[in-house]
């Protein structure tokens, strides 16, 4: 068995599968209390969020996986580089698995209830094989956002992290001090970004376009990752 089959092998055995259990707990009962209040109220309407819950869950599991893999994937006498693209591969895994578990609510929520995704909030549509596809990207990106940050803290010192903690709160003023003092246009420049990078720029807005935005920034992220990695010390 290859080391990436076995990390995944490790993960879902691991952390994965009660995470997997939790998660389709706390979507049920999401889905329960939707029906109810819809039961309750006797009237259509949105009654809750879907994907938002597994998003966050995604991000948190991106921030905790690394430090218990990492002695467990080096025990095996791997290279970083392998180590990397095990990581990389079971983050996509649990990515697509929470996909699928989203997919399968959605699809079932659409019957009985009406909770939204925050896929259908953006693109006005309950397309399942586009809302699948973009839900993995958003999820991947997640991952790797999360394991980001998690190597970020993992290999500085403690003026680093402090200084990195404290950095959105100096950055977010800043910003909104200077875009006083250019009359808006740091915030038009972002909107016209996101929205173009989100598939919102032509005539009908484009889910296809926005999962390979967020495709394209999880490879992103990828590098400092990759970086990071080379200079990471096993702890204790």
């Amino acid at each position: 068995m290859s080391i990436i089959l076995k990390t995944v092998k490790f993960h879902f055995s691991n952390i994965y599968k009660w995470q997997f259990v939790s998660a389709s707990g706390v979507l049920l009962l999401n889905l329960l209390i939707s029906l109810t209040i819809v039961k309750l109220m006797q009237e259509e309407g949105q009654s809750g969020n879907l994907d938002m819950i597994v998003m966050v869950w995604m991000l948190i599991l991106g921030l905790v996986i690394f430090a218990v893999s990492f002695r467990y994937l080096l025990s095996f006498g791997i290279t970083r580089r392998k180590v990397f693209w095990a990581m990389c591969t079971s983050i996509a895994s649990l990515a697509a698995a929470f996909t699928l578990l989203t997919t399968i609510f959605y699809a079932v929520s659409t019957r009985v209830t009406n909770i939204v995704m925050f896929y259908e909030l953006l693109y006005k549509n309950q397309d399942i094989l586009m809302s699948s596809i973009w839900e993995f990207a958003a999820l991947l990106l997640l991952g790797m956002l999360g394991w980001c940050i998690r190597m970020a803290y993992y290999v500085s010192g403690l003026k680093t992290k402090v200084f990195v903690s404290l950095l959105p709160f100096i950055a977010a003023p800043l910003l909104v001090f200077l875009n006083i003092l250019v009359d808006g246009a740091v915030a038009r420049g972002f909107g016209k970004f996101m929205a173009a990078a989100m598939g919102f720029a032509g005539n009908s807005p484009n889910p296809l376009i926005g999962a390979a935005s967020m495709a394209a920034a999880a490879v992103l992220l990828g590098i400092p990752v990759f970086l990071m990695l080379q200079r990471a010390q096993v702890k204790d």
